[in-house]
């Protein structure tokens, strides 16, 4: 039986496969995508971090300026300026407590305080001590401008500043010149890269001032 030798390449030629550095380009190729994938989720995740904290802070300014709206004559209590709260600088729960006995517009002013800083502090859900809701070393301050202090001492323009700290240094433009930057604790305007704010302003009017 007659092999022609000069066959054998043909059919060594119709074998495929891969060879080893093919097997190491494909592997580093699916490693670098994988990578970029986890990179990714990360951003994704600290995004949403920032949005869910943005937003908390905005839900926690509206509700004190609803407490204010409905108890204007406690705006001497509320006007707290830029002593700010926040880290547990109330203390624990004045007494009265309010909720379940009566107390004079003064009285139910420091409560809402009280409460407004658990809310910053997310007091409400700690699992062993640590903060698990609440914003990052927050502070809340309130500045009240009254029309006329005499005749409307509980009308007039209401500043709700709330100020916590982000995960990641940025830039907002801001410098220690600017009279309009509102410092609620904190470094000075400028300084505190990782400084986040939210600042609502409104016009409270008690009706009573009306009827002098």
């Amino acid at each position: 039986m007659n092999i022609l030798p000069e066959k054998f390449p043909s059919s060594i030629a119709g074998q495929r496969g891969f060879t080893l550095i093919e097997a190491l380009i494909a592997f580093v190729i699916l490693s670098v995508g994988l990578l970029g994938i986890v990179s990714l989720q990360a951003m994704a995740k600290t995004s949403q971090h920032l949005a869910i904290q943005h937003t908390r802070a905005v839900t926690i300014a509206d509700a004190i300026v609803e407490r204010i709206r409905v108890n204007p004559a406690g705006m001497t209590t509320y006007n707290i300026g830029l002593n700010p709260v926040g880290g547990g600088s109330r203390g624990s729960e004045p007494s009265p407590n309010c909720r379940s006995g009566a107390c004079d517009p003064n009285e139910l002013a420091g409560h809402d305080l009280w409460a407004w800083e658990q809310a910053l502090d997310g007091a409400g859900a700690k699992i062993n001590g640590v903060n698990t809701t609440g914003l990052i070393q927050p502070h809340g301050c309130i500045q009240f401008t009254s029309v006329d202090p005499i005749k409307r001492p509980n009308t007039g323009q209401l500043r709700v500043t709330i100020q916590w700290r982000g995960l990641h240094e940025s830039y907002d433009a801001v410098q220690s010149t600017d009279s309009n930057i509102v410092i609620c604790g904190g470094a000075p305007a400028g300084n505190d890269k990782y400084r986040r704010q939210v600042v609502t302003n409104t016009y409270v009017v008690d009706e009573k001032d009306f009827n002098l």
